[in-house]
């Protein structure tokens, strides 16, 4: 499919954003958001909006593990409530997302087909949350991106005016399976209204339940449920689709 934008060139893009001399950032971070499927049944964990699949965790950078998971304990030591926690953890993926360098991907008739976005860091995948990524990509791929992110460490940036990201759908749920720190086979919108899940794609697991809320400060957290190990299908379909919300 020809696309009927004309897009700049990526090297000016990339010049006028200002992220191709960008100098790291080292320190670690002490808050941040770690996106994470909720299989995982990570405490404190909430689902982002709309998405059934995928969590966020208070987290901080770790030299040695790479994430370390708050406790209840250390997330009521902060005095932050969840509001003031996702702040603090978009302020930390907007240092981050500044220092990465895109990858433009084109498709055979020469037009952007999607931009990946890949760290070193554990907690790449939350760029999604800075308010700056909207701004900083709408130029090429307009005012509303679809993200999806199946390991922790890469983001892969569609258009939502195409339907580009549907055909990914076997390429993502196979880069969750692989990697040792997945995130998530759900996509979501980015757009002036902020950020939702659209979807998943269908890798053959059941269903599983809601999040756990962080309970009040001082509250005694209720008994987490058990939630069904997915099993691998037995086969997988040669191209999921999305499964839309």
């Amino acid at each position: 499919m020809k696309w009927q934008c004309i897009w700049p060139t990526a090297g000016l893009w990339l010049l006028a954003l200002g992220l191709a001399g960008a100098a790291p950032v080292t320190a670690l971070e002490p808050l941040v958001a770690a996106l994470e499927p909720i299989s995982l049944r990570t405490a404190l964990a909430r689902p982002l909006p709309g998405a059934l699949r995928t969590v966020v965790v208070p987290a901080r950078e770790d030299a040695v593990l790479g994430l370390t998971h708050l406790s209840r304990e250390e997330f009521a030591a902060t005095g932050l409530d969840w509001d003031q926690f996702m702040a603090r953890a978009a302020a930390a993926a907007t240092r981050l997302l500044v220092t990465l360098k895109p990858v433009v991907e084109r498709d055979a008739s020469g037009q952007i087909a999607y931009i990946k976005l890949r760290g070193e860091r554990p907690f790449s995948a939350s760029v999604v949350l800075s308010p700056r990524l909207l701004p900083l990509f709408q130029g090429v791929l307009g005012d509303r991106l679809v993200a999806l992110m199946p390991d922790r460490q890469t983001v892969y940036l569609f258009s939502r005016n195409f339907g580009a990201f549907q055909a990914f759908g076997q390429k993502i749920i196979d880069e969750h399976a692989d990697t040792v720190y997945p995130c998530s086979i759900e996509a979501f919108e980015i757009s002036p209204d902020g950020l939702k899940c659209i979807g998943g794609f269908d890798d053959g697991a059941a269903p599983l339940a809601e999040a756990t809320a962080v309970p009040p400060a001082g509250a005694q957290a209720p008994p987490r449920a058990e939630l069904p190990r997915p099993k691998p299908p037995a086969s997988r379909p040669a191209k999921p689709k999305l499964d839309p919300r």
